[in-house]
């Protein structure tokens, strides 16, 4: 960052984010923050009164983040209409993993999954995260079901397919991500800042496969 920017709190955070990212959260310091912000450490108590203070309005921010993310389109119905049950389920999740593999939700992502085992407040944004998806399942699959692309299905079958189907595309995403970490971990030959840079169509092929069978339960 040049030394006439201003050093913002979204900018100090997705700075953090970053580096949890390349090494981990509890091996990010602040001198790492500050490297990558190109100041001195100092400079940062101008905004946090310890690294603590860092982490807990991180965990804050990235939370503020998710909860602008959705999960299906806001036109589903009309999609319904016009595309088969499998067609609208795969559209769904590959735009999830699309979303969820560019900065920085890839970073927000791994983030809030690897501290939701010591915060609080990080495993209940992760589960208020998994619960949307849930909900946002259930409204994709009743939204199939009025266009007839599906089986009607009782309110009990409903939240049972949903759960189903939210904890197959967040275990399938957790892979996803992990073999994207490897990745971009054991690619020395990019710096960081390009190592986001498309490298082909993704491949999404094993999610696909998942979702074509869950949707052959609902014919």
């Amino acid at each position: 960052m040049a030394k006439s920017d201003k050093v913002t709190r979204e900018k100090i955070i997705l700075a953090f984010l970053d580096s949890c990212f390349a090494k981990n959260a509890g091996g990010t310091s602040l001198s790492d923050v500050a490297d990558r912000l190109g100041i001195k450490k100092a400079s940062l108590y101008n905004h946090y009164e310890s690294r603590d203070a860092m982490v807990e309005d991180c965990i804050r921010w990235c939370g503020d983040y998710f909860r602008k993310t959705y999960f299906i389109p806001t036109d589903i119905d009309s999609i319904s209409q016009r595309y088969p049950a499998e067609n609208v389920m795969k559209a769904i999740v590959n735009r999830w993993f699309k979303m969820n593999e560019k900065e920085p939700l890839i970073q927000i992502y791994s983030f809030i999954e690897s501290e939701k085992y010591i915060s609080t407040a990080a495993a209940k944004i992760s589960q208020e995260t998994r619960e949307k998806l849930v909900n946002q399942t259930k409204q994709a699959l009743r939204s199939l079901a009025n266009a007839k692309k599906i089986i009607d299905l009782e309110e009990n079958d409903l939240e049972t397919l949903s759960k189903m189907f939210a904890s197959l595309t967040v275990s399938s995403l957790d892979s996803y991500i992990v073999a994207k970490k490897i990745e971009i971990r054991s690619n020395p030959e990019s710096g960081e800042g390009s190592l986001f840079e498309s490298k082909g169509d993704p491949d999404y092929s094993e999610i696909d496969e998942l979702v074509t069978t869950f949707c052959s339960m609902l014919k």
